[in-house]
């Protein structure tokens, strides 16, 4: 009796360790899948809240272009105006930022008046809202529309979307 033939059989190793291997990628393979896709936590919403905008009036003794409104929280989440972002277009004009940092937090039963003026890229208050569209500019004046977006910073989700007439 061959001793060596008996214990010696390399046909059967080859394709255990074959098939031990292709398990262990296809495992290895999942968790990493698996990781990324669950890995990521949820979206933050956006707050979610009831406002009513409406018009306060044009400053016509100190600046003939200054309009206001005013922004009566009816219900849901305060709004952080330090992260949101207000956008404001004249008569399907142009959209412009509206500088409204200096509102703070309004929450239900606040009301807030907001000079519609125009922010730079420090969100600093300059210019009254115009109507950039054409070749002339206007100013707000009776009579016109004036539609106010208010954007989540963070998600870039809309808060409100309203029309207002002066």
């Amino acid at each position: 009796m061959d001793f060596k033939k008996l214990f010696m059989n390399n046909k059967a190793v080859s394709p255990v360790i074959g098939v031990v291997l292709m398990v262990a990628i296809t495992v290895i393979l999942a968790a990493a899948i698996g990781s990324s896709v669950f890995g990521q936590g949820t979206a933050q919403p956006a707050p979610q809240a009831n406002l009513n905008i409406q018009a306060a009036g044009i400053n016509t003794e100190q600046d003939p272009n200054l309009a206001s409104i005013k922004i009566e929280h009816l219900g849901g989440d305060p709004i952080n105006f330090d992260k949101s972002k207000v956008v404001a277009s004249v008569n399907g004009g142009n959209s412009q930022t509206v500088a409204a940092d200096d509102l703070g937090t309004i929450s239900i039963g606040d009301i807030k008046k907001l000079k519609l003026r125009d922010a730079d890229s420090n969100n600093n208050p300059k210019d009254p809202i115009v109507d950039n569209s054409g070749d002339s500019t206007a100013s707000v004046a009776s009579g016109d529309i004036i539609n106010i977006k208010i954007i989540d910073k963070q998600t870039n989700q809309l808060i409100c979307d309203k029309d207002v007439r002066f």
